[in-house]
């Protein structure tokens, strides 16, 4: 059997910025833009409300994204953490099932800021968490997601102990050490979608995994083989060890899973699962005009109904997994936004009485991807549209620049004046020549911009 912990540690110790091609290069600076974005976006959201309510909270040199003040790194990266994820608007993998930036980036960003690292270096520390957690998803999955774990946290965790010491530069065992830790710290599951504890499972994905590193460069000690051995991470979580550990190894620094299946950055803040029935809706808008609606079938792939069968949501969280809502609410307005998981939009009476009219069924398809949304009108047409977008907007079918850049100023509008998330924007763009991190996080605070001493101020705050 193959040794994959110590294999796929030494790949992740010696990936170098050197190994990443331009168009590496390029999507991870969109996919840490988007991140940051979403967590400015979730910064004053109920969940983290409660969590900082509850967490006690050291003051330290990290950034808390979309707020004043400085923390501990633990601290900011968990709560950053659970603000990223907190609006699901953050982006997604078909192989991992899951969201691979929001696991690690808020830890990046919390430990980056104790070292100032520079912009290269935190794009190849989150490479490599990316790289890593993926391919362990490719080994695992279906059989890890479809026995109720969430892979953002139980891959995530192990994705972020691995960014984290790329980013402390841990060598190949001490890094086998750290993905130890993580793995043990590894839990959360898929019953808890649509409520906050879902949002949590990023935070504490975050901050484990930083704690996972920083454990392992202090020396504390774990099974060098945690993810293979037969009382480990797979075998507990996947009920069982796969003899062939290759798809995790074949490739590393050439064929990159930022590129294929890719990263998927959202364009709806909801349920990725559910992004192909509200495009194929939005499509049928136009042509129903003003006809009644008699009915609406949404035809998706077996596996993805598990999750998203919600046809009268709580509250606002609820209905980001409800397919009967988010379509009706595609075919009303034509899109699906921020604003429709928040009074009055919840309660709007042709709303509801359309997704009463919504039922779901399974195509024979194997796209995962693909939604077909059939409208029945009053006078007795059928319209049929269909859409497949691969969980999102990833390589093959990218949002725009445009598209980007207008819902990242939309996110970081929420906390951060106009000129300033432009200027934020811009500059993570340009993430590679960023000298200083501190800097950087500087500007994702309210009042950065009118604050010329915002950057020494964060310096001298270790």
């Amino acid at each position: 059997m193959t040794s994959l912990t110590p294999r796929l540690s030494a790949c992740a110790a010696g990936l170098s910025f050197h190994d990443l091609p331009p168009e590496v290069r390029g999507w991870a600076a969109r996919t840490l833009g988007d991140t940051i974005g979403c967590a400015i976006a979730g910064a004053d959201e109920e969940v983290v409300r409660h969590l900082t309510a509850v967490l006690p909270q050291a003051p330290g040199p990290s950034a808390r994204l979309g707020r004043a003040g400085r923390l501990h790194p633990l601290d900011a990266a968990q709560i950053n953490g659970v603000a990223a994820h907190a609006l699901d608007f953050d982006d997604c993998n078909l192989e991992m099932d899951g969201h691979p930036s929001v696991s690690i980036v808020p830890a990046l960003l919390a430990m980056g800021d104790r070292l100032d690292a520079s912009g290269a270096d935190l794009m190849t520390a989150y490479v490599a968490g990316v790289e890593a957690e993926i391919r362990l998803a490719r080994l695992s999955n279906p059989a890890h997601a479809d026995r109720g774990w969430h892979p953002t946290v139980t891959f995530g965790v192990i994705g972020a102990a691995v960014a984290c010491g790329r980013l402390l530069r841990l060598d190949a065992d001490r890094m086998a050490m750290a993905i130890g830790i993580a793995a043990s710290a590894a839990a959360g599951l898929r019953a808890n979608s649509g409520t906050m504890t879902k949002p949590l499972h990023a935070g504490q994905a975050n901050r484990n995994g930083l704690q996972a590193a920083l454990l392992a460069e202090a020396g504390v000690t774990a099974n060098p083989a945690a993810l293979e051995h037969r009382f480990g991470f797979m075998a507990a979580f996947n009920g069982g060890v796969p003899a062939d550990m290759s798809p995790a190894l074949a490739g590393w620094g050439r064929d990159f899973a930022l590129l294929s299946p890719g990263i998927a950055i959202k364009q709806y803040p909801c349920c990725a699962f559910v992004h192909c029935a509200i495009d194929a809706a939005a499509g049928l808008r136009a042509a129903i005009g003003a006809t009644a609606i008699a009915e609406v079938e949404v035809a998706l792939h077996p596996r993805r109904l598990k999750n998203i069968d919600r046809p009268e949501p709580r509250d606002g969280l609820d209905a980001k997994f409800s397919t009967q809502y988010l379509t009706a609410r595609a075919l009303l307005t034509g899109t699906v936004g921020l604003a429709d998981f928040e009074p009055p939009a919840l309660k709007d009476a042709p709303t509801e009485a359309l997704a009463a009219r919504v039922r779901l069924a399974a195509h024979e398809a194997a796209d995962l991807s693909l939604g077909r949304v059939t409208v029945t009108l009053a006078d007795g047409r059928s319209l049929s549209a269909e859409a497949s977008v691969a969980m999102g907007r990833g390589p093959d079918n990218p949002m725009t620049e445009e598209q980007v850049r207008a819902k990242f100023l939309d996110c970081a509008g929420r906390a951060l004046a106009p000129a300033a998330a432009a200027e934020l924007h811009d500059r993570l763009a340009r993430l590679a020549d960023q000298p200083s991190l501190r800097a950087l996080t500087a500007l994702m605070q309210p009042g950065a911009a009118s604050q010329p001493r915002a950057a020494a101020v964060a310096a001298n705050e270790r």
